[in-house]
């Protein structure tokens, strides 16, 4: 599944790794770019 997530604060960040671990395809977005770099680090 193909999944969009605007905002990687605390929750939004926690979701889309459990998404990414259960094999869903993200695509982020934050005007926050460390936030979108840590979480493409994992």
């Amino acid at each position: 599944m193909n999944i969009g997530m605007i905002g990687l604060g605390r929750m939004g960040s926690n979701m889309v790794q459990r998404l990414l671990k259960a094999g869903h395809h993200c695509v982020v977005f934050d005007v926050h770019q460390p936030s979108v770099a840590a979480l493409a680090a994992h």
